[in-house]
Parts: C-alpha cells; sequence; structure tokens
C-alpha cells in the first residue's frame, strides 16, 4: 500500500527516486541511533582510541607533559593517543625489566603477563606539582603513617609497616638507603608496596622532573631487591628522552 501510495508522488518512470527518499530516511534514523548511543556513552570512541595499541616501531614520537617535551622511541608507547597528541596530561609507556626492553612483537605475550613473575614495568609521565620538596615526601607526608624506626635489609632498603588506619592499607613502605653524592642521599627512592599475602604484588615509586611533571613507574615486588638497577635504569631512560627532544 505505501508502494502505491509513493506511485502517486513519483511518476511510475522514477522509481529509483522513491527508494533514495527510503534510503535518506534510513541512513537519517540511523545517525539519530548512533547520536543517542555516544550520548549514552560519550567516552566510548576515545576509550578505544586510549586503549592500549603497541608498536615495535621505534621512530620518535615528541610529547610535552607539564612543559616538559620528551622525543620517545614509539615502541615504548602504549596508546594510539600518545603517538599522535604533541600535548598531554599523561603518557603511559612500558619496558620489560631487567634492561628495559621496548615492546617488540615476538615478545607480545611479555608485556600482556600481569602474574606475580612478570617482568613488565609501567611508567607514567604525568602533569603535577607536588606540594612539598622531593626530599621531604617521607618526613611529612609519609612517615606520620609508619610503626617504628623501620627494619634495614640487606638489599638497601629500610622496611616500614604502615599504621592500621593509615590510608595505605595492605601497603608497605622501602625507603632506599643510598650512598654516594648528598643530592642522591637527600632524596632517596621511596617504593610502596603491597605486602607479600597479596596476589600478584606490585610496587610503585615516582620522582620529579622539574616542578610541573612526575614520573611513577610499577613493577612487581618479586624484583624488589633489583630497585638500584630499575632506578637507575628509568632515570637514565628518561633524561634520554627529554635530551633528545632538546636535540631536535
Amino acid at each position: 500500500m505505501l508502494k502505491s501510495k509513493m506511485s502517486r508522488i513519483f511518476p511510475e518512470g522514477e522509481g529509483p527516486v522513491w527508494r533514495l527518499f527510503f534510503l535518506g530516511l534510513a541512513v537519517f534514523i540511523a545517525a539519530i541511533l548512533i547520536g543517542l548511543w555516544l550520548s549514552l556513552k560519550p567516552n566510548a570512541l576515545q576509550n578505544k582510541y586510549e586503549a592500549y595499541q603497541p608498536t615495535d616501531d621505534g621512530y620518535r614520537v615528541r610529547v610535552e607533559v607539564g612543559g616538559t617535551l620528551f622525543a620517545i622511541p614509539a615502541h615504548y608507547t602504549r596508546s594510539a593517543q600518545t603517538r599522535s597528541q604533541k600535548a598531554q596530561n599523561f603518557v603511559e609507556l612500558h619496558a620489560l625489566l631487567p634492561d628495559l626492553k621496548p615492546y617488540l612483537r615476538e615478545l607480545d605475550k611479555e608485556f600482556l603477563r600481569i602474574d606475580a613473575a612478570s617482568q613488565l614495568v609501567i611508567i607514567t609521565l604525568r602533569a603535577s606539582e607536588r606540594p612539598l620538596p622531593e626530599r621531604r615526601i617521607f618526613e611529612d607526608m609519609l612517615s606520620p603513617f609508619v610503626l617504628g624506626s623501620g627494619d634495614v635489609r640487606d638489599d638497601g632498603l629500610q622496611l616500614f609497616k604502615f599504621q592500621p588506619d593509615s590510608p595505605y592499607p595492605g601497603k608497605e613502605l622501602f625507603r632506599a638507603l643510598p650512598v654516594g653524592p648528598r643530592a642522591k642521599r637527600l632524596a632517596p627512592p621511596l617504593f610502596i608496596c603491597d605486602t607479600v599475602d597479596t596476589t600478584s604484588p606490585t610496587c610503585e615509586s615516582s620522582y620529579d622532573l622539574g616542578r610541573t611533571a612526575q614520573a611513577n613507574y610499577s613493577f612487581k615486588r618479586a624484583y624488589l631487591s633489583d630497585w638500584e638497577t630499575i632506578d637507575g635504569g628509568i632515570r637514565d631512560m628518561i633524561t634520554s628522552f627529554r635530551a633528545a627532544a632538546r636535540a631536535r
């Protein structure tokens, strides 16, 4: 019946015209449905874009985080967004311990592991302004929540237990006791780790990159004894990314 009514509007010799009408109507309805879907899930496309999308290409990606410039080999980046936008609030990188190996296709399974023995280290560069100098983080922000004076371990770390009512439930604090220059001793690395009874326990540390940016990295607690190699390697790597940006 609808076809016969349309025939009165469009002459019989113009059959394809009324088919175009229905095609246009279908496109219009589809556009409305897609618009409604995106309005209910406004981050759907963005989340897909920001999802884990590694590459084994080593070309340099120039990004600015918190006013600090970096030239990062693409195979250290975890998302397509990092490789396409110059100014960002945070950038997520990845590598494999112990030598901070970048992503390679043949190592894909290793970069997806999350078990306690995973060699994956996640490094985040973010725009951030700490309220205190780095050397005062322990004294002013963490020490009020620890129990006792800490136990010194053979690997050069001092272990502190957190108070039961602290903001760090299920965590332990490790303060490095580095030797060397005074500047290094005044700002020792700090590691907040999941307790050993946690499933796949992780350790996390951070340090300042100037006054407006910060580097954060996390790795499995099984490798905590190698803290000096891990911390030094990451700092050297990020320093090289900054130097490469200045050289271009």
